[in-house]
This record gives C-alpha cells, sequence and structure tokens, in this order.
C-alpha cells in the first residue's frame, strides 16, 4: 500500500532522503513486507538500520521508514512525524481513488440511465419495455442471461427470458415471490431454487421493480462472469429504476384509453336509452300529460313508457331497477321491453295481467343477478274517466282529487324479481278535470341535502298541494326544482323519473 504515494510522490521522498543524508546519515531508504522500496544511496546499509519507524494505516503496519548514522532522539522524533505523515499521505491517496471509483461509477450509471431512457421511448407496450431493459441491462452489467417478470392484475402475466427457455418459469415465479416478500434483491449461487431453474446457470441476482407503491416487476441477471459486485447492483437499480418509470407511464396511458373507450361506450348507451324513452308526449282526450327522466350517472336504471296501439287502451308504465350504472340499465331495457311487448300484444291487456306475464319472463334473469324492478302499470279508460292500475313495490305514487289533498297509493305486490307469482291486482281512481295523478321515483323522495337530510315523501305532497292547479308540466318543473334547491349542487345520488297525469276538461 505504501507503493502507490512513493510512485506518486517520489520526487517529495527523494527531498526527504537529501535532507536525512545533509544531516549526516548514511542511508535513507522505504520498506514494505521486509523488502526495499526505496533507498538513498543503497539499501546495503539500511540492512542493519539505526532508526526503523512503522508507516501505518488503518492501524495496521503498511510499511517502515529506516535510517542509518543517526540514533538520537531528535532524529527519532523527525522520522516519527514523517512517518506519520506518508500515513496520513497513504489516507488521503485511499479517499481519492474511492472518490474517483465512485465518480466513476457514477458516470456510468448516468450514462446507462441515459441510453436507457432513448431506447424506451420506443416501447409503447409493457412487453416491448421488458425486452428492452433486459437487454440494456444484460449489455450494461455484462451477463449472458437474464429475465423480466411482470405481474399486475388484471393484466396477463408477463416474462420475457433471454436466451429463450434458458430457465423454468416455475423457479421464476418462485424467485419473483420471495423478492416481494422480502422487499429486497435477492442472490443465489448454489441452492435447491438456483438447481430448478437452471442447469446452466452460475449466478443469479434479482432486482424486484416497484411500481405504483407495489413490486409487480422484476429483474433477473444471470452468469456475471465473477459474481456480481456492489457496483453492478447499483447499476441495475438505477437502470430498473428508470424502467418502472416508463412502465408507470404505460400504465397510466393505458388505463386512459380504457377509460376514454368505457366513456364513449358510455355515452353510446346514454343516446341509446335516451332514444328508448318516449320521444313526445301522447295526446289522449281528457288528460294532461308531462314526463321526464334524469339519470343520476350517464345511464341509470329508471324508465316511463307509453304504450298506444290503435283500438286498444292507452296504457303507460314507470320502473325503477335496484343499482345503478350499465348493470341496471341493462335490466331496465329488459324489463320496459317486456312490459311493453304484453302490453301492445295481449288479446285483453289489463295493468294486472301485463304485471304478472312480465314477472313471470323476467323473474329467472333477476334471479341469477340478485337484483329486482318496482314497476307501475296504468291504462286510460276514457268512457267513464278512470284510471285502472296495477302497482308491483313502487313509490311513491300519489293521488291528488280536485277537492281533496294529496295522498300516497301504496303497492299491493313486491317487486318484478322477488317472487316468481305475482300478487298485483287491478285498482282503480278517476282522473276527472282538476284531478291529478303522479308516478315518481324514490330518486325524489330520497334525496339528499347538504347535512344528509331526506326529501321525504311530506314535502312532495305538499308540492303537490300547492301546485295541483297548474299543468301537468309546470307540477313536474316545480317538483324537479324543489329537488334541486333542497340538495344546494350536493350530486344526484339516484335517477330521478316523473310521470305527471293531469284530468282536463274534454
Amino acid at each position: 500500500m505504501v507503493v502507490n504515494p512513493l510512485t506518486s510522490q517520489r520526487a517529495h521522498f527523494a527531498t526527504l532522503a537529501k535532507g536525512w543524508l545533509a544531516s549526516g546519515a548514511s542511508a535513507f531508504g522505504v520498506w514494505s513486507d521486509g523488502l526495499p522500496v526505496a533507498y538513498w544511496p543503497d539499501a546495503r546499509s539500511l540492512e542493519r538500520p539505526s532508526l526503523v519507524v512503522p508507516i501505518c494505516h488503518e492501524q495496521r503496519v503498511v510499511g517502515e521508514f529506516r535510517v542509518s548514522g543517526l540514533s538520537d532522539a531528535p532524529a527519532q522524533e523527525r522520522l516519527t512525524a514523517e512517518a506519520q505523515m506518508v500515513s496520513h499521505l497513504i489516507q488521503l491517496e485511499e479517499e481519492l481513488h474511492s472518490m474517483t471509483a465512485e465518480l466513476v461509477d457514477s458516470q456510468d450509471r448516468l450514462l446507462a440511465v441515459y441510453q436507457l431512457a432513448r431506447s424506451l421511448r420506443h416501447y409503447t407496450t409493457i412487453d416491448d419495455t421488458l425486452r428492452g431493459l433486459l437487454f440494456e441491462a444484460m449489455r450494461l452489467v455484462k451477463t449472458r442471461a437474464g429475465f423480466a417478470i411482470f405481474e399486475c392484475a388484471p393484466r396477463e402475466p408477463i416474462v420475457v427470458q433471454y436466451p429463450a427457455q434458458f430457465g423454468n418459469e416455475g423457479a421464476i415465479w418462485e424467485i419473483f415471490r420471495q423478492a416481494q416478500e422480502r422487499e429486497r434483491e435477492i442472490s443465489l449461487s448454489s441452492g435447491s431454487l438456483m438447481e430448478s431453474y437452471s442447469t446452466g446457470a452460475d449466478n443469479l441476482c434479482f432486482i424486484p421493480i416497484r411500481i405504483r407503491g407495489s413490486f409487480i416487476a422484476g429483474l433477473g441477471l444471470l452468469n456475471k462472469p465473477g459474481g456480481f459486485s456492489t457496483p453492478d447492483v447499483k447499476l441495475a437499480r438505477a437502470i430498473i429504476d428508470q424502467a418502472g418509470a416508463h412502465i408507470e407511464q404505460i400504465l397510466l396511458h393505458q388505463e386512459t384509453l380504457e377509460q376514454r373507450k368505457v366513456q364513449s361506450e358510455l355515452e353510446l348507451a346514454r343516446r341509446v336509452q335516451l332514444r328508448l324513452l318516449p320521444q313526445y308526449v301522447p295526446n289522449v282526450a281528457g288528460l294532461d300529460i308531462a314526463a321526464h327522466s334524469r339519470p343520476a350517472r350517464q345511464i341509470g336504471g329508471d324508465f316511463y313508457d307509453f304504450i298506444a296501439q290503435p283500438q286498444r287502451p292507452w296504457m303507460f308504465a314507470v320502473g325503477d331497477v335496484s343499482g345503478k350504472a350499465l348493470s341496471a340499465a341493462l335490466l331496465m331495457t329488459m324489463t320496459r321491453a317486456a312490459i311493453h311487448s304484453k302490453a301492445s300484444y295481449m288479446p285483453d291487456p289489463t295493468p294486472e295481467l301485463v304485471m304478472r306475464h312480465s314477472n313471470a319472463e323476467l323473474f329467472d334473469d333477476y334471479l341469477q343477478v340478485g337484483m329486482f324492478s318496482t314497476a307501475f302499470i296504468g291504462q286510460y279508460e276514457p268512457h267513464n274517466r278512470r284510471l285502472k292500475y296495477a302497482n308491483a313495490g313502487h313509490s311513491p305514487v300519489i293521488y291528488c282529487p280536485a277537492a281533496g289533498l294529496p295522498r300516497l297509493l301504496g303497492a299491493d305486490s313486491p317487486p318484478i324479481g322477488v317472487l316468481k307469482a305475482s300478487m298485483c291486482q287491478n285498482h282503480t281512481i278517476s282522473l276527472n278535470e282538476g284531478d291529478v295523478f303522479i308516478v315518481a321515483t324514490d330518486g325524489f323522495n330520497e334525496a339528499r341535502g347538504p347535512d344528509e337530510e331526506m326529501f321525504g315523501y311530506e314535502r312532495l305532497l305538499n308540492l303537490v298541494a300547492i301546485s295541483s292547479e297548474m299543468t301537468a308540466r309546470a307540477i313536474s318543473e316545480i317538483i324537479f326544482a324543489a329537488v334541486d334547491a333542497f340538495s344546494l349542487g350536493r350530486p344526484q345520488d339516484d335517477d330521478q323519473t316523473l310521470v305527471v297525469i293531469k284530468g282536463v276538461a274534454v
């Protein structure tokens, strides 16, 4: 170890020797491991020196100063001081060498990250990114084999190997699981796991890749000549950090595309659903009718329908499928279609018969998905100005006679899909001039304000009482506006659908 500073600072050592010779010494030299490293003027006279002082580094003797011809105390002190100076010089040399090595190592890592970043720009899939990561890491760390792995549900797991089929894929997953559990790299050079991986594997270093806070990927490097050093592992980590960030970007991009696709499909479903609702309010003698549906999301589970066929009684239906979004929308379409078909083509349809047949047709479908639908079916009889209806668990239904107060009409049967056989029966009310009949969904009475209070039935009944002399459309607008004001901008929790029918002069 004393050789390095002696080589780099030989002129200074020669100056020291010149000083000793000028002071009366016959010889001066530096020894290491019992052999002369440098001497002035010759080594033979230093084989039996008069002064010897060790040169130490980190509590180890790495060499010694020798002087012949002087042996007094001042000479001893001087030689000791010079030995300490050289010890300090050795320490500085070592620190400089360490700093230089670290700088070179950092430069190598920065260059590797730069090169990898440039190559990763061309990869748009996780599979391609893993392949690029594997080949760049093998090239930079100088290994002869490797693999990269990725697992993130619901995507298909990915394993990339080079050479292809070099290792047992089952062992790869075992290595991956162990690294996930330990949350750090795994180094192997022997053992049962190494043997089960491949007979051609001499050493292995596997480093897990943290993506979005979890270790869902990893890089395995194999057959590094001489084994993996600390700089090798640091370089691999630097490469992995860059690749992990790129994979995160790919995942984000893919999710954004998927969300846009879903939004596009939902928007299409919304337009289709709106087209399924009646596009105009029918003109029925003796009735003023208004209807509107407002889903809580892009698509909803509420529906209303008007069924008008020549030479057949005019009917209408309102329904509310349990749940929200796509599943409710699909069942809503099925339920509306079943009711519409029965009301349109049965020989002598009544609300009770349409409800019973619709429930029988839909029961198995609702049972399989664990859902149900409330439904209200009404049939207007113009000759006696009466409304015949059947109610399968639907609420609120409000009736306000011209000379009375509004009241709720209850259901006499569970919703569609709850029981195999419907228990609905026909009921009748009058719809004379001034009478108001309203069928709404629970998105109104269950609307919540900022303090979580529900709008409730009482407020609905009061609204009908104060607006019953208005037109059907005005009543509908007042109810929607009152619920919006009550919610004070709070997002709509449930679909809101409203049909208002008012008796008018014929």
